[in-house]
């Protein structure tokens, strides 16, 4: 495993995250009638696998089921080899007032402090609604600013962090200069960030953070089950196989050495329901990244159609 630093935190953090959903929730793309949510027992042998193969970053939050009862759980006694990231409700109607706004955040974080069984969270983040009034409000008169300095100065939390699907949100929040890290999309299909966020990011030093790597499981086999409203990702993945090779076997393997192929990028969320995903996305963390000619020809693939690109639009769980 390498490690990248995060930005001005100065953490080092695995290249490859552990995302967190999949083990609290019913989430991504089915592959068969039942669940692939992975039983209580299953997904605290996972997370244990995860960290004894070099991971030491976990995104989780308040909102992923039981994702952050069962890290606190299974990693109580790990809690020195790990670095844990959640993310806090916060109110859904953007006519709230700001101190009721500022309540439900603060007691989203102390839910969490108690659910993952640990007297302070190293990242905690502003969990983005998709909803431009919104966060442009809470963004704009400080409220989430204000609401995580807070807690940082109370010994809650030590970085404080924004998750948003929303360009313009996430630009606004690196004109403040005050956050430390930013979960952003990013993959082969989804370049939306590449050319402005990404690099704002580096000039102001704060940590990037990216989920998406593999678009809930488009860029997966898992793409062959997508309903048909999605078929034009299901055919995009279908003409990337073309690109793998001896090397680069399968396709969360070419996703994710192109998100790696970034050095402005500290760590890249993967979310995983069984070990043996989780031992894929550890093995792309070589220092390799893709070849100069996969790397270009992955570039065509761009895609500029938000409902495509955002799962919260798939009208899928």
């Amino acid at each position: 495993m390498q490690y990248r630093r995060l930005g001005r935190t100065g953490l080092l953090v695995s290249e490859i995250s552990l995302g967190t959903v999949e083990l609290g929730l019913d989430y991504g793309i089915r592959t068969e009638a039942g669940t692939n949510q992975p039983t209580p027992a299953e997904a605290e042998r996972l997370l244990h696998h995860a960290v004894d193969i070099g991971i030491n970053f976990l995104d989780t939050a308040a909102a992923y089921g039981t994702s952050e009862t069962l890290i606190g759980k299974a990693l109580r006694d790990r809690r020195s080899e790990i670095y844990i990231a959640t993310k806090c409700m916060h109110y859904h109607d953007p006519t709230g007032s700001a101190p009721e706004i500022q309540r439900q955040m603060t007691a989203s974080i102390d839910e969490s402090l108690r659910r993952l069984q640990t007297d302070r969270i190293d990242l905690i983040q502003i969990h983005g609604r998709d909803d431009p009034a919104l966060e442009m409000r809470m963004v704009r008169e400080g409220i989430a600013l204000e609401t995580l300095q807070v807690a940082k100065r109370a010994g809650k939390v030590r970085f404080i962090g924004y998750s948003s699907y929303l360009p313009e949100v996430t630009l606004a929040i690196l004109s403040q200069g005050e956050w430390d890290t930013l979960q952003i999309a990013y993959n082969i299909f989804d370049r939306r960030n590449e050319e402005t966020v990404i690099p704002a990011a580096r000039k102001s030093d704060t940590g990037v953070i990216i989920r998406s790597a593999l678009l809930k499981g488009a860029l997966t086999d898992r793409a062959r089950h997508l309903p048909e409203h999605l078929r034009p990702l299901a055919e995009r993945t279908d003409r990337l196989r073309g690109l793998l090779t001896d090397r680069i076997a399968t396709l969360p393997q070419l996703a994710l050495r192109f998100v790696l192929s970034c050095p402005d990028i500290s760590t890249v969320i993967v979310g995983a329901d069984r070990t043996a995903y989780v031992e894929e996305a550890v093995a792309t963390s070589d220092g390799e990244g893709l070849p100069g000619d996969v790397w270009e020809a992955v570039q065509s693939e761009r895609i500029d159609n938000p409902d495509l690109l955002n799962p919260g639009k798939w009208g899928i769980p």
